[in-house]
């Protein structure tokens, strides 16, 4: 997908306050108001509609290979905590980001 370029105007609190918690974020300005957009604005791709909630065995997640099986489908993922995969445990897929979930452990 080709990006889109734009002007953005915006005042000159609004970008202070932007590029300090981009600084403190190691990003670029333009980074963090992506990424903050994406945040903010809900997709309605497969990942979105079907994958997104769905609980995954611990034993669905190859960490050999960094991939989790959801539905069938093999996804890359991060797990939120950073922890190392328990695979007698229950996951949460919480995010989708094209091919990557971010995954939660359940408590």
């Amino acid at each position: 997908m080709a990006d889109k370029m734009i002007a953005l105007r915006l005042d000159k609190d609004l970008y202070d306050r932007i590029a300090e918690d981009a600084g403190r974020e190691n990003r670029s300005v333009n980074n963090y108001i992506v990424t903050k957009l994406s945040e903010a604005v809900p997709t309605n791709n497969l990942e979105q509609r079907q994958i997104v909630g769905s609980i995954v065995r611990g034993d669905k997640i190859n960490m050999a290979n960094d991939l989790v099986e959801v539905k069938g489908i093999y996804y890359r993922y991060d797990l939120l905590a950073n922890d190392s995969v328990n695979t007698q445990r229950n996951y949460q897929v919480i995010k989708a980001n094209g091919n990557i979930l971010t995954i939660q452990e359940l408590k």
